[in-house]
């Protein structure tokens, strides 16, 4: 985990997931780069960088990237929804990646750099996380540590659901946590990706995602606030 000097990268794929965190800081500059706007101040104590980076693989990148090299960023979180697959899982449950993977990469991908299937989310953010989601009243669903698949693919159907469930084991999918986690190894700074889940990536998914998006995107939210302050603790 970085140092605690350090400026906080904090990227949500949707405005809703980071409206409440931008509500809440004390914002000194607001700078517009690759396709979105970052907010730069102080958040519950801690100097943080915030943006909606854009839904897919190459937006969260992009963003990350500009976080972690342009502008110096020690850590970078990424927070919001996904959709449930491990067993047992159900929505408002939050999934923190103890790994990451891409559910949509082609082997041949592996002969290259950064040559790997699974991206380890930081084991210092993981414990914030973990003491974060202990706190009364910052979950309202059950907390499990696991994998975050990713790829360029709202997942609402069975079948694709079990396919890639028979393929990488995942415990939830989305669509930029790998991406931001494969940046962050190359940059050689902390990551952690923080999932409630918003419906099952099944045939349901739609209506599931449009009762609980905003419950779901308040709860990742709220876990980040709590990491904040338990830094401090």
């Amino acid at each position: 985990m970085a140092n605690d000097t350090a400026v906080w990268g904090i990227l949500g794929a949707l405005d809703r997931e980071v409206a409440s965190l931008r509500a809440e800081m004390a914002v000194d500059r607001v700078e517009s780069a690759l396709g979105a706007e970052f907010a730069f101040g102080v958040l519950r104590g801690r100097r943080v960088a915030v943006a909606c980076c854009g839904v897919g693989k190459v937006n969260a990148a992009a963003c990350a990237t500009w976080l972690l090299c342009a502008r110096g960023c020690g850590l970078i979180l990424n927070a919001g929804i996904a959709g449930a697959v491990g067993h047992g899982l159900r929505t408002l449950d939050v999934v923190a990646s103890r790994e990451l993977c891409f559910h949509d990469q082609d082997p041949v991908m592996l002969k290259y750099f950064p040559k790997r299937r699974l991206f380890a989310g930081d084991p210092g953010l993981l414990a914030l996380c973990r003491r974060a989601c202990a706190r009364p009243g910052v979950l309202q669903g059950a907390y499990r540590e696991g994998r975050v698949a990713t790829g360029d693919r709202f997942v609402a159907d069975r079948a694709t659901r079990d396919r890639i469930a028979a393929a990488c084991a995942p415990d939830c999918v989305e669509m930029e946590g790998a991406a931001i986690a494969h940046v962050a190894f190359a940059a050689g700074k902390p990551c952690l990706v923080i999932r409630t889940m918003s419906d099952c990536a099944d045939d349901e998914a739609d209506v599931a995602y449009d009762d609980f998006i905003d419950r779901a995107a308040d709860q990742s939210a709220r876990i980040v606030l709590a990491m904040l302050e338990e830094a401090w603790a």
